[in-house]
């Protein structure tokens, strides 16, 4: 606990307005940062603040395909240069998610980047997903998107 009295705060990265992401208004394949406020998204890297405006279709960062029947995270971070780039996490069967065999962790950030978002994809069987290739609304293909804060302590277990 930091004792406000006695003690300076320093550094800090995190998102300090919800980032309202959600999937691509024109290309589905992209992000939309949609602040509920309107106006974008304040965040800090290493203590020092940033903004970056409102924005649809934001290209996301590719990764390696995804495999049917499994369940990924893919972390939303901002540079401060406001360019956004994702993170994919672990995929794991989602069967193990379920059945409590495993959970999804969430992926570490790159350095000098603040996590504002994550999207969670899972695959339906028959079905693969690649970031920057394959529609977030594409058939066999869930899509759940969370704001955040900073990059949460607890899995996702279910």
């Amino acid at each position: 606990m930091i004792n406000a009295s006695s003690e300076f705060v320093r550094g800090g990265t995190l998102c300090l307005a919800k980032a309202g992401i959600k999937i691509g208004n024109g290309d589905t394949k992209d992000l939309d940062i949609a602040a509920p406020n309107g106006a974008g998204v304040d965040f800090a890297i290493n203590g020092i603040l940033y903004h970056k405006a409102d924005a649809a279709d934001i290209a996301i960062t590719a990764a390696a395909a995804q495999a049917a029947l499994t369940s990924c995270l893919y972390l939303v971070t901002l540079n401060s240069s406001g360019t956004l780039a994702t993170v994919k996490g672990t995929e794991r069967l989602t069967a193990d998610i379920t059945s409590g065999k495993y959970v999804l962790e969430w992926p570490a950030p790159a350095e000098d980047t603040c996590p504002i978002a994550a999207v969670r994809v899972d695959t339906d069987e028959g079905y693969t997903f690649t970031a920057g290739t394959t529609d977030f609304d594409a058939a066999g293909i869930t899509d759940t998107y969370y704001d955040l804060f900073a990059v949460p302590d607890a899995v996702i277990t279910s």
